[in-house]
């Protein structure tokens, strides 16, 4: 099950991940992917339309009809939970719903990890916003998010009870459920693993530059991973500890953490898949091992792969950039894009007589950029080039 293009499973020398002498391979995607399919690639297509939830239009055995599976695969946030619950629906092995949901309901996991001893902010979950006042008496600043959203999305600050009655006025951008939270002052950082049965065999840590509240035109969302020192240390260990609390889980880990203005770790939350962005690019130069092939092996019965460390002793830093357009109007093509030996990824998304709509989630970029450098320093210096060189040309609307 995937809404990205199938092209996305292929190993670095461009081989599939599932080659088609060894595996048969049924996928439920959108029509648009499943248009993108050369012949050969997969045995056969069901097409489906995905909300941006991950809920389907259509039950479950009604999907997959008569068919009969081995393995049920997903690798993205929001079909993680529509897999799992396929895989009981039709009786095969893999991950199922009481799992899942712990590492893609907000309220589950922090639930489970709090009750493991594991520092979590102060949470509730709510319908309204008015429900979240007495929690933003008690902090004065609290967030408030979906609890299974994905990529930033609805995602809101609120700073006080002027701020709180606006949102309430306005009311949530979905029928989901969503949570309130304490705010935690300090700084955001991802930590992504690969993991084998609550153990994590390869890990990056990267610390966010941006905020995640807004995406202005012409703005960006970075991170770059950490130097060595005593930040380093701390976060993971706290990823080690977070992930001793699912010892039934391999696969792929990508852990939102703080760092609080004390220097201690809280957590924020949990997604058992690899992360987006730039993160699959770095960590194969990083670490010789693919996050997106590490989440799949587990899923058909396979250990996950063991890392080369293959990153340059030279040039060890990483770090991504997602770039949102200047302006809105109708993309027409790039003017201008930078090439560097250092440029480990840039993707534009955007096809000639695309709209361009005010960026509403992370992933709404113009261009995602990755790259690596000696240090922190450099690589976000590099970052700052790689936007200073891309050039847009959109046609006002």
């Amino acid at each position: 099950m995937s809404h990205v293009g199938y092209d996305a499973y292929r190993h670095d020398d461009g081989s599939p991940f599932f080659h088609p002498d060894e595996f048969d391979i049924t996928l439920v995607a959108r029509p648009r992917d499943i248009a993108q399919l050369t012949p050969g690639q997969v045995s056969r297509c069901i097409p489906v339309d995905i909300h941006p939830s991950g809920e389907l239009p259509v039950s479950l055995p009604a999907l997959v009809g008569d068919f009969e599976f081995d393995w049920v695969v997903a690798t993205q946030e929001r079909l993680l939970l529509p897999a799992a619950r396929l895989r009981e629906a039709i009786g095969v092995g893999g991950m199922g719903t009481e799992h899942t949901l712990l590492l893609r309901d907000k309220v589950a996991m922090k639930r489970h990890f709090s009750a493991h001893g594991i520092r979590v902010p102060e949470f509730m979950e709510i319908s309204e916003p008015v429900q979240a006042t007495e929690l933003l008496d008690k902090f004065g600043h609290i967030v408030i998010k979906p609890v299974l959203g994905s990529s930033s999305m609805n995602v809101h600050i609120v700073r006080g009870q002027n701020e709180l009655r606006s949102l309430q006025r306005q009311g949530f951008a979905s029928p989901d459920r969503y949570e309130a939270e304490e705010f935690i002052a300090g700084r955001q950082f991802h930590i992504d693993s690969v993991v084998n049965n609550g153990v994590p065999v390869a890990a990056s840590v990267s610390q966010y530059l941006d905020s995640h509240e807004k995406f202005p035109l012409n703005g960006q969302v970075r991170s770059h991973t950490l130097d060595d020192g005593p930040d380093l240390e701390v976060l993971l260990e706290f990823n080690r500890a977070v992930l001793g609390c699912i010892p039934w889980f391999s696969g792929a880990a990508h852990l939102e953490a703080f760092l609080d203005d004390h220097g201690r770790p809280v957590f924020c939350e949990l997604g058992g898949r690899p992360g987006g962005a730039g993160i699959e690019s770095t960590f194969r130069y990083r670490h010789g091992v693919s996050l997106l092939f590490a989440s799949i092996l587990p899923q058909v019965g396979r250990d996950v792969p063991v890392s080369s460390n293959q990153a340059r002793m030279d040039q060890p830093a990483t770090g991504w950039s997602m770039i949102y357009p200047p302006t809105l109007g109708r993309f027409r093509g790039f003017e201008a894009l930078p090439q560097a030996d250092w440029l480990l990824q840039l993707t534009t998304p955007y096809r000639p007589g695309d709209p361009i709509r005010k960026p509403r989630q992370a992933k709404d970029a113009v261009a995602v950029a990755a790259v690596c450098g000696r240090d922190s320093r450099e690589v976000v210096d590099r970052l700052a080039e790689v936007k200073s060189e891309i050039i847009v040309s959109i046609t006002p609307e």
